[in-house]
């Protein structure tokens, strides 16, 4: 984060944006909606009339000490205008090369059908690989579920970035010339997308999809790097095809899970330096886990009204497992039939999968293993997120004035609260 308020608004426009476009969204929605059947074109109409005149007011040269505000009650009304439009159909819509995502998908299953005997590993590996998880065994699936670790199994950022680092590794052999590098960005940009499809586009990797892409295109077009502004595009284009996926409780805690590591991480890991590697390794991971913890509880409470008690133990031993395992899974595929090698090798991610789902059952049956019942409401949920913030500005600027705004921000919600009770 950029040292001034003023910096870091110029250095993320797009966050700026996005967040008041989802504002105005969640507001139509909620507020709006009831009126949607009686008078669209009215309130189409309206909106649009509404625009013209602020974009007119924007033009006008006495009105620059008013433009910030007209620029986000233009954005604001862009939003409602975005909600209305979108109620039956999205705005884009993208082919689907059927025969070809097809043909990847079957020859990727019969691989692993060749070279995983067991059940239980090749129904693992199939829904770990491509999300497939017809053959995936059920009481596995809720021991994932109980321990709040069942974004393992989901075919998410994780899986690209498998394929973004070694994709890229083969790639920058390429002579650094503009041809090659265009030449780069469309092999990078086809292998992630091939494997989007290939894992049913689900809506967790089509995230994590977009998010790489734009990326790898503003690293193509020489753009200064902001994860934060990186993450509001790839909400932007996401609102574009899906105007109503902001309300699914995926995007929220992939979104959450993304800004908790991107915010928190850095500072968390600084708290103790590590010299020796094996301690390094843990230490960061121990600070990932936390940091996505942070981020996601509220969204989480909120849903389901309960948390795992292990959720931080089991994030923190199975998170860098799955991603050795994830590892493994793409030198099988890739390995070419000779000398039964791809069999060897599948026979030990084979003894791997069942191990790791042992760890997992003993984790599941342990006794300190209980779901803690929690309930947010909507007030509670906005106040958490206030307080993490106002956390983040005390951890990164080390001023105590943000410790007595967390301390005010707490005495007015109880006093609030006790006055609504009374």
């Amino acid at each position: 984060m950029e040292k001034t308020p003023a910096h870091f608004r110029a250095a993320h426009p797009l966050l700026f944006i996005a967040s008041i476009l989802m504002g105005s969204l969640v507001f139509a929605s909620v507020f709006m909606e009831p009126y949607y059947s009686i008078s669209r074109s009215e309130s189409v109409g309206l909106l649009i009339a509404t625009l013209l005149i602020l974009q007119l007011c924007i033009a006008h040269p006495s009105a620059s000490f008013y433009q910030g505000i007209i620029v986000l009650l233009i954005l604001f009304c862009w939003g409602i205008l975005l909600f209305f439009i979108t109620q039956e159909k999205n705005l884009l819509h993208l082919p689907y090369p059927e025969k070809f995502i097809l043909f990847c998908r079957n020859a990727i299953i019969a691989k692993l059908n060749a070279t995983l005997v067991s059940k239980e590993a090749n129904g693992f590996a199939q829904a770990l690989l491509l999300g497939v998880k017809s053959d995936l065994n059920k009481e596995i699936l809720k021991a994932y579920t109980q321990l709040g670790i069942i974004h393992i199994v989901a075919i998410s950022g994780m899986h690209l970035e498998i394929i973004f680092k070694n994709v890229t590794a083969i790639t920058q052999w390429l002579p650094r010339k503009k041809i090659f590098i265009f030449l780069e960005l469309v092999i990078v940009l086809a292998s992630v997308w091939t494997y989007t499809l290939m894992a049913f586009a689900s809506p967790s990797i089509v995230r994590a999809c977009v998010f790489f892409c734009i990326y790898f295109m503003g690293k193509y077009l020489d753009a200064n790097s902001f994860t934060l502004n990186a993450i509001a595009a790839g909400i932007l284009l996401l609102l574009l095809f899906d105007v109503k996926s902001i309300q699914h409780i995926g995007l929220q805690l992939s979104y959450a899970a993304v800004v908790g590591i991107h915010l928190f991480y850095p500072l968390f890991k600084k708290m103790m330096p590590m010299q020796h590697p094996t301690l390094v390794i843990l230490w960061s991971n121990f600070c990932i886990t936390l940091s996505a913890q942070l981020t996601t509880l509220p969204i989480l409470v909120f849903h389901f009204h309960q948390l795992a008690s292990l959720v931080i133990v089991s994030n923190f031993i199975m998170v860098p497992l799955s991603s050795l395992l994830l590892y493994a899974l793409a030198l099988l595929v890739l390995t070419p039939p000779i000398a039964g090698l791809p069999f060897i090798i599948g026979q030990i991610i084979e003894k791997y999968i069942i191990g790791m789902n042992k760890a997992i059952s003993y984790l599941y049956s342990t006794p300190l293993n209980n779901s803690i019942s929690l309930s947010f409401s909507r007030d509670q949920v906005l106040v958490f997120y206030l307080a993490l913030l106002l956390l983040y500005r005390w951890l990164y600027t080390k001023r105590a004035s943000n410790l007595l705004y967390l301390a005010g921000l707490f005495c007015c919600y109880t006093i609030i609260k006790l006055f609504s009770q009374g």
